[in-house]
């Protein structure tokens, strides 16, 4: 398996996946966007400078895939075990699989069904949102932290340098669960507070919300300092902060799905907080509240 051979799968046309695709098509890699039907699409990109093209990506039905090395999952977390099972027939042990998303759960899930394949598990901070069915609009540009969760006998180093190449600047941990973990706090505030509040990321740093911020941080470091990941209030507050200001005019993908009466990621966000305490024997009221709230607003 050579560089120039590697093949890339990606599940879906959302915004992030879209962002992929016109990654790849830029640099000429070889890819696919799987799809629940292989109609040709046009997809048409508007990038963080402002550039704009359109690209018409190879496309395949999901349930009959064309050959691929690697496949990554950026969707919505309640679809990856769907996403998966869909293309089971098409996956082989040697195949690498690349979760892409919000909110933490997956992992177990993925492992349990595929215990032999090479998993590679990340976040980006990469925003886009899409106008239309067709159209992503990038509203900014993220870096995207990387680590293997299994790794495979050989061509570890070959598959981590094609995958780098998708969204760029890549950091590789030995241990992604931490950056997780960090991911998970931002989202575990931001998320549901704007959905709830109907509001924009930047109105979270009003006053009137730090109050609610202290006791999410508060919660999620008493179950991150119980599975091994020393950390504080403080500072998972003050990094929420720091993403809160610079994501201040975005509207969170919480926001959005609920807007859109959209199923939201709560179950894999504050959810997992709240599954997480109770084998532990945590107490996380304020986020089995911001738990319940999102679910009575998903209808």
């Amino acid at each position: 398996m050579s560089t120039a051979t590697l093949k890339i799968a990606i599940l879906g046309k959302g915004a992030i996946g879209s962002l992929i695709a016109y990654s790849c098509h830029q640099q000429k890699l070889d890819y696919q966007l799987l799809l629940k039907t292989s109609i040709a699409i046009t997809l048409d990109i508007e990038t963080i400078n402002g550039d704009k093209a359109l690209i018409n990506p190879h496309t395949s039905d999901i349930k009959s895939a064309s050959d691929f090395d690697v496949v990554v999952l950026p969707i919505k977390a309640y679809q990856v075990l769907g996403a998966l099972q869909q293309l089971s027939k098409k996956i082989k042990p040697k195949h690498t699989l690349v979760l892409l998303h919000n909110g933490m759960g997956t992992i177990e899930q993925v492992k349990a069904l595929y215990p032999i394949n090479p998993i590679i598990a990340g976040t980006t901070s990469y925003g886009a949102y899409k106008p239309t069915e067709t159209s992503v609009k990038a509203t900014g540009l993220g870096e995207t932290h990387l680590g293997w969760i299994t790794k495979p006998d050989d061509n570890a180093s070959l598959i981590e340098s094609s995958v780098s190449k998708l969204l760029p600047p890549n950091t590789w941990h030995q241990d992604i669960r931490l950056a997780l973990w960090s991911k998970l706090t931002i989202n575990s505030v931001i998320n549901p507070l704007t959905a709830i509040n109907d509001i924009k990321n930047g109105e979270l740093a009003d006053k009137k919300y730090q109050q609610d911020i202290q006791a999410i941080c508060s919660e999620v470091a008493q179950v991150m300092n119980a599975v091994g990941y020393a950390t504080s209030t403080e500072a998972l507050q003050q990094n929420v902060m720091k993403v809160i200001k610079a994501t201040a005019n975005n509207y969170s993908s919480m926001h959005q799905d609920i807007s859109f009466k959209r199923k939201s990621e709560i179950e894999f966000i504050n959810g997992y907080v709240g599954k997480k305490s109770q084998e532990l024997n945590i107490s996380t009221p304020k986020n089995q509240e911001l738990f319940t709230k999102i679910k009575e607003l998903e209808g």
